[in-house]
Order: C-alpha cells, then sequence, then structure tokens
C-alpha cells in the first residue's frame, strides 16, 4: 500500500547540473536487466490510477535504462518511447520487449536533455532511478512542453545499498569501498552548481501539483543475485574495477559468509514514485537555462 510519507533517506539534494561519465554504465546492461529488482505490481498500478491512464495514449520512459518501467508500462498504453544514452542498454531492452511481445515500444538511443519530441503527445513521462543524473531543470521544462493537457511526470526510484541499514548491508559496503577507485564525486566535481532537492526542481520547471508515494517491499538477496547486482551499479562495474573484480567478489562472498552462511540477506527496498502534474496552462513558465 502507498504512504505518505518521505523516503527513508529523506529529500535528498543534488547538483543542478551533474558531471556524470557519458559512459557511466557501459558494460552493465546484461546485469543491469537481470540483477536490478523490479518496480513492484502495486506501484504500477498505483501510478496508473493517479495518473489517469487512458490505455490509448503515450508513454515517454527517459533514461529508461533496458526497460523495466518501458516494459511494465507498455501494456497500458498505445505507444511507448524509450530513450537512454547508453547503446548496450537499448539493444538488452529491445531483445526484452522482442521476448515479452511488446511490439508498441520505440526504442531511441540518446541523452534526455537532446531528444527531439512532439509538444503535447505524451499521457505520462516517467524517469526511473535517473532523475538525479539528468539536467533536472531542463529535462523538467522539456516535460512539460512534451506532455498533453492533464499529463504527469512520474520520477521513480528505490533506496539503495549505500542508504539501507541492514548491518549486512554495511558490512558489503565497507568491502565494496577497499576494492573501488577513489574518484573526485559528482559533488566536488560542481561545487559551483545549487544544490536542489527533485521536488524543488519540479517547481522551478513548473508543476505545481507534486505528490510522493513509497512502497515498501520485503527482499531477500541470493549472494549470487547481490552480487550481480552490484555488477550493475556505475562505480562498482567490471569496467571500473578491472583486473580487482574477481578480488573484490571472492573478498565480499567470504566476507558475507562469515557474517550469515546462509548466503540469503534480507532488507526492505523502499521503492517511491513522485509524481508532478502539468497545469492547465504552461504559461510564464521560466528558461531551463540551469
Amino acid at each position: 500500500m502507498a504512504k505518505n510519507d518521505r523516503r527513508p533517506d529523506g529529500p535528498q539534494t543534488h547538483p543542478i547540473v551533474p558531471d556524470y561519465p557519458a559512459d557511466s554504465f557501459a558494460g552493465t546492461a546484461e546485469s543491469y536487466a537481470r540483477y536490478r529488482v523490479p518496480y513492484p505490481q502495486d506501484l504500477i498500478d498505483d501510478l496508473r490510477a493517479r495518473a489517469g491512464i487512458t490505455s490509448d495514449g503515450r508513454l515517454l520512459d527517459l533514461a529508461c535504462g533496458t526497460g523495466q518501467v518501458a516494459l511494465s508500462m507498455a501494456p497500458y498504453f498505445r505507444e511507448v518511447w524509450a530513450v537512454d544514452r547508453e547503446p548496450d542498454m537499448v539493444a538488452v531492452g529491445r531483445r526484452a520487449a522482442t521476448a515479452c511481445g511488446a511490439g508498441n515500444v520505440v526504442w531511441k538511443v540518446g541523452r534526455a536533455e537532446d531528444l527531439a519530441a512532439p509538444a503535447g503527445v505524451f499521457e505520462l513521462i516517467t524517469i526511473g532511478n535517473a532523475f538525479h543524473r539528468l539536467n533536472r531543470r531542463l529535462v523538467g521544462r522539456k516535460a512539460m512542453e512534451w506532455l498533453g493537457p492533464g499529463g504527469s511526470l512520474a520520477v521513480m526510484g528505490s533506496s539503495s545499498l549505500w542508504t539501507g541499514r541492514e548491518d549486512w548491508q554495511s558490512i558489503a559496503i565497507d568491502v565494496v569501498r577497499r576494492w573501488t577507485p577513489e574518484e573526485p564525486t559528482v559533488e566536488r566535481r560542481e561545487s559551483d552548481q545549487p544544490r536542489e532537492t527533485f521536488e524543488e526542481a519540479l517547481r522551478f520547471a513548473g508543476f505545481s501539483e507534486i505528490e510522493e508515494h513509497t512502497f515498501p517491499v520485503p527482499y531477500v538477496w541470493s549472494l549470487d543475485a547481490f552480487v550481480g547486482y552490484l555488477y550493475s551499479l556505475s562505480g562498482v562495474s567490471k569496467r571500473v574495477l578491472g583486473n580487482r573484480a574477481e578480488k573484490m567478489e571472492a573478498d565480499l562472498r567470504q566476507t558475507l559468509l562469515s557474517y550469515d552462511a546462509s548466503g540469503r540477506y534480507s532488507e526492505t527496498i523502499a521503492f517511491f514514485v513522485i509524481l508532478a502534474r502539468r497545469p492547465p496552462t504552461s504559461r510564464n513558465l521560466r528558461e531551463p537555462n540551469t
């Protein structure tokens, strides 16, 4: 059941224009598709109801990854656009669409900020686990133009390993940090950029009705699935780890099995949706600079 409280980790702030490398997720597509926990059906159904989906509209899924949102929502739309900057993600998504018979999905490779789309044609725009990586003010303003009257933008996501409260998660984080290279963080690279929450960015773009709903889901990881999930992360991918990947994995397996020999690790994943509705008129909106 949806709840109206805040996410467990609170309203995070991010630089308005983050500076993630263009190839952050290179080489992660297969792990992403296989090991990322899917959005729960309760969330999908609740979003459909709140957004007033008609089954005859269009969905735009920005920064779509391998299509977790696009393919879950495809049965409820006449047409779906799925857009991601990583060609490998789009290729894996296309194969998944073919396998499940989702022939109404149009796949596009490119940045969300650069997308050319007609005005007023989308009933819903979704962004799953990626809004923090985008120029949110620019994308929000463009979303206002792309949405039809009464349309909605849904920012979706979930709690992560880094915000988890279980003892085994703290242990896993310590292992990962031993093996991942130290790089300047986005915050340090973009220290001159103002920081804001997702809601602040959406209000800046002109959205007025904004609500948040959370969907806590108990989940049990197998050790193999958890290792696969780590390889789907931009900062822990095999490409980033290089020849340290095998050593990191061996260290992680040994450490977690020493903590719990069952090889099964429980948590509650807090999925969330921030739903923003397009106002009846979009006049006098601020310019989408930064």
